[in-house]
């Protein structure tokens, strides 16, 4: 089976997904997979640095149309014909280089990878069958809702949560071939050492669906009644080197400075250590996906508080406290309960680790993968025979 993958290639949490995910396909099937990668237009600093996975990659640059919604109907018209071109032209790139692959498996996030990339090259004729992992959808294919139907072309679509399963349904796609597959990690030693502090992941947009302002309040509330006991909060994620101007003001505002560490974009190994240090992971989000830091806290022995949003019951199970969404009062009081409650800190900590074990490791996602693959190769062969 020989597969090459479509996909942001710098040392981003998608990057990272798509690094592990190959490193297990390779272990797994016992040849090389390829990647196909181009500038992403992002603007995130590990673009503009330039820092890949590593140098094993087929990439190219290409100039970036960015979409967004005017509100002079002429201007958006021209705007999105221009964005639409030259993402159709980007998916041509993309296909120029799948030689003989038997699978092509596109990994949909934003901007160069975005719907519009995705679209246009699931239009474009190929030879080999065509996957498409949905990560996450954008604005694009929200404003366009009849622009999803091109997933239909697709041979097999990956989705990591049953939330985004169903949204995609709701946009008219295909249900017979969507298959869940949940976001990977690469398995470390499990955290032995004495945990404190709260963990909080800030995505590549940090107020986007995260509930950030939510947890300062909740801290805040925290910090009245523990006074110098309150934990501090350690925020990471890959929305740039430096903290949002508009984050800092609200730390002040709540009267924070001092109890907020800033770590911003962390590597693999500073992220398990990270996680393995965090006595509590607290996911107040409403929005965007969950995955990758809900299966670093299970990993890694941080208990989560979270909301049933975002991917995140699909990931943690029972192994979480859970919170309605946009609820400080609820967020506040269930840190507080679980910083002074061992014994359930242990027993959802337990039970995290165990499930991370058995459903996360990178090899487990690479068969469920590959199932996948293997599906999108018998739709190909059964059209062909039509």
């Amino acid at each position: 089976m020989k597969i090459k993958m479509i996909s942001c290639w710098y040392a981003t949490s998608f990057g990272e997904y798509t690094d592990g995910l190959r490193g297990a396909l390779e272990r797994k099937l016992g040849s090389e997979v390829g990647v196909i990668s181009s500038n992403c237009g992002c603007g995130d600093s590990m673009e503009i640095k330039g820092q890949f996975q590593d140098h094993r990659c087929e990439f190219f640059r290409f100039p970036h149309v960015y979409y967004f919604k005017s509100s002079n109907p002429v201007k958006y018209w021209l705007r999105t014909k221009a964005f639409r071109f030259m993402y159709r032209e980007r998916a041509k790139r993309y296909l120029h280089h799948a030689d003989d692959a038997e699978i092509l498996h596109f990994h949909q996030v934003l901007n160069a990878f975005g719907s519009a990339a995705v679209f246009s090259w699931l239009k474009l004729p190929a030879h080999a069958a065509r996957v498409v992992t949905v990560h996450e959808l954008d604005q694009y294919q929200l404003d366009c809702v009849d622009s999803n139907l091109a997933y239909n072309l697709a041979d097999r679509i990956i989705v990591h949560a049953s939330d985004l399963r169903q949204k995609l349904l709701d946009m008219g796609v295909d249900g017979t071939r969507i298959d869940l597959v949940e976001h990977g990690i690469e398995l470390g030693p499990p955290a032995t050492g004495v945990k404190h502090g709260i963990i909080f992941y800030g995505g590549h947009t940090i107020y986007r669906g995260k509930g950030l302002d939510n947890l300062f309040q909740a801290m805040a509330t925290i910090r009245n009644k523990l006074g110098d006991d309150t934990p501090h909060l350690v925020i990471h994620g890959h929305y740039g080197d430096v903290a949002p101007e508009s984050t800092l003001k609200l730390v002040e505002q709540f009267d924070l400075t001092g109890l907020v560490h800033w770590r911003h974009q962390i590597g693999v190994k500073e992220t398990a250590d990270a996680y393995r240090e965090a006595m509590l992971c607290v996911l107040p989000y409403t929005g965007s996906f969950g995955g990758w830091p809900a299966v670093n806290a299970l990993s890694y022995g941080a208990t989560v508080i979270a909301t049933k949003c975002a991917g995140l019951p699909d990931h943690l199970g029972d192994a979480a406290q859970w919170i309605p969404q946009n609820d400080t009062s609820a967020l506040a009081e269930a840190i507080l309960n679980l910083l002074s409650d061992e014994p359930t800190r242990k027993t959802l900590s337990t039970r995290g680790r165990a499930r991370a074990e058995a459903m996360f490791g990178w090899d487990t996602i690479a068969a469920k993968t590959i199932e996948s693959y293997r599906a999108a190769l018998a739709h190909k062969a059964a059209l062909s025979r039509k």
